[in-house]
């Protein structure tokens, strides 16, 4: 598996992790703590970051690789 897809996979998973636990809060699954909602509010923010970085890097490469 290249570094890009790698990227966008572990951005992705972040991102739903994050969601998941903000979506336990609000729900009332998970106890709402000012640290908990802080952690899953960066760990969005960074898989997001991450995912978007690793897209932008494979698509570089697809037309880095295209070229005429």
């Amino acid at each position: 598996m290249k570094r890009e897809e790698r990227q966008m996979i572990v951005g992705g998973s972040m991102l739903i992790v994050g969601w998941l636990v903000l979506l336990g809060t609000v729900i009332e699954v998970i106890p709402s703590h000012v640290a908990l909602n802080l952690a899953a509010y960066c760990l969005t923010l960074v898989g997001f970051m991450i995912g978007v970085v690793g897209a932008l890097a494979k698509i570089r490469a697809n037309r880095s690789k295209d070229e005429f």
